[in-house]
This record gives structure tokens, C-alpha cells and sequence, in this order.
């Protein structure tokens, strides 16, 4: 299993637009739902070769201003407090939208409703490639869970 690539809004709307299916992640930096999108999306991949995937990460403000003009008019709307989402395009038309990430068998339930089953299931919980992508963002979750602890009041006070 490879991660899928992490590219810019215009790069992956156009892969998913010109493919007879795809799916487009959206993503932004430092969101951890967001960096552990790659591998799932990886998996749905493996299972799904016949469905394009690529990941659009919205790294500065002018990618967040590119959705009134790339995404809305799609019916696409996402915001820094939705992300990680996706999108499924079939011919080009966004035919179904989902919030939150992975895991990857999670991701494929969803889209087994508009494309039927993937030619290998797979299961509700994470993949060793999660895992290990899960694995690779641990000092990121410490200093979330760490800064998170420092903003909030100890109980009791």
C-alpha cells in the first residue's frame, strides 16, 4: 500500500474531475485526521484501482479562497473546522460528500453505497498502514494533547 499524494486544490480537482470515479480529499496542515488521510486513502486505493483518489491539502489563503471558485460551484463546501472531508465524482459530478476520515474500511462502507463492493473488503478497523501512519504522527498528537491540557483548567478550580 502506498499514501496517496498530498497536492494542491487545482491538481487534485482536475485528476478527479477527468477520471470516471474518484474521490478528492480535503485536507489542511497540522490537522491530525488530516495527516492520517494519505494511508487510508492509500488502502481504498489498493481495493479500488479502477477509482482515481488524490488529496487536495488548502496550505494557505489563497487555496482557502480558490474554493468559492473550485469547489463551491461543485456543491463542495469545507471550511478549516471540516476537514478532513471527500467528495465522490463520477463522470465529473459530485455524486456524494463525506466528513471525517478513515479508517480505511469506514471510507469503502461509504462508497460501497454509490459504487458497490470493492473487489477485496475490507474491515472496519485500521490497517497496518494506518497504523503506522498513525505510529508516525505520535509526537504531533503528544504536543496536541499536551497543548490542549494547558488551556484547559484543572478540575475542581
Amino acid at each position: 500500500m502506498s499514501a496517496v499524494p498530498v497536492v494542491t486544490p487545482q491538481e487534485a480537482l482536475a485528476l478527479v474531475e477527468a477520471a470516471p470515479r474518484g474521490v478528492l480529499g480535503l485536507t489542511m496542515p497540522m490537522c491530525s485526521a488530516c495527516m492520517l488521510l494519505p494511508a487510508s486513502l492509500g488502502e481504498v486505493r489498493r481495493v479500488r484501482p479502477d477509482v482515481a483518489v488524490a488529496i487536495a491539502e488548502f496550505a494557505s489563503p489563497a487555496d482557502w479562497e480558490a474554493r468559492e471558485r473550485l469547489l463551491w460551484p461543485r456543491g463542495i463546501h469545507v471550511s478549516r473546522a471540516s476537514v478532513p472531508a471527500m467528495a465522490l465524482l463520477v463522470d465529473g459530478e459530485v455524486v456524494a460528500r463525506r466528513q471525517g476520515g478513515g479508517p480505511a474500511g469506514v471510507i469503502d462502507a461509504w462508497l460501497a453505497q454509490h459504487l458497490g463492493p470493492a473487489a477485496e473488503p475490507l474491515g472496519p478497523g485500521p490497517t497496518p498502514g494506518e497504523l503506522a501512519a498513525l505510529d508516525a504522527i505520535g509526537d504531533h498528537l503528544a504536543g496536541q494533547r499536551a497543548a490542549k491540557a494547558m488551556r484547559s483548567p484543572e478540575p475542581g478550580v
